[in-house]
């Protein structure tokens, strides 16, 4: 597998005395998650329902109001089962992430729209993986059920709810970890023993 460096992308965006650590991008096209093992019988469930019923409906000329309604639930069928990997896969091509010594930085989207997030910001990270190593990485209080589910962050107000599909979920985890872990100084670790030694006393 090629390792591709997108530091060229984020090097425009850099403070003072910030410096990448890494970059990259979710894996690239189609993908299957475990939950297509779900989500995938469950659409050609609600396509053949949906056929069914739009053949009722225009055989018996029902109202126009129940005519959408069918032909709605078939586009679903078809979006749940066909064209959502299309769109997760077009999504995913132009999106890039990055971490530095002081933010996580997503750039999506043709126009490169730009989302960080502060290291220091960050009071809870999940982490969730699939079998080839792959995964997400969660930020704040989104349900990590969302993104094995449905392939992204919905139903979450953050502004940068996650990193998806990391080829390497582990490594970058791993890397984030290390740079909001709180350091302890000597003075500190003093304290501490002679609050302890305090205590025992």
């Amino acid at each position: 597998m090629v390792v591709m460096d997108y530091k060229f992308l984020f090097e425009k965006y850099l403070k003072d005395q910030e410096q990448i650590l890494w970059s990259g991008q979710p894996k690239l096209g189609i993908q299957l998650r475990d939950a297509d093992m779900i989500l995938i019988p469950m659409s050609i469930i609600v396509i053949g329902f949906a056929i069914i019923l739009n053949y009722i409906l225009f055989y018996y000329e029902a109202s126009f109001t129940f005519r959408i309604l069918g032909i709605l639930l078939a586009v679903g069928g078809l979006y749940m089962g066909i064209l959502r990997f299309f769109t997760d896969a077009t999504k995913r091509a132009q999106t890039f992430y990055c971490i530095t010594s002081k933010r996580v930085i997503i750039l999506k989207g043709k126009k490169k729209s730009i989302k960080t997030l502060p290291l220091k910001n960050i009071d809870r990270m999940d982490i969730t993986h699939e079998k080839d190593g792959s995964g997400f990485i969660i930020f704040g209080t989104s349900n990590p059920l969302y993104p094995w589910l449905l392939g992204g962050f919905y139903f979450s107000q953050d502004d940068v709810p996650g990193l998806e599909l990391l080829p390497d979920v582990h490594l970058v985890y791993n890397l984030i970890m290390s740079q909001i872990r709180v350091a302890i100084t000597p003075s500190l670790v003093a304290e501490i023993r002679k609050e302890d030694k305090g205590g025992l006393n």
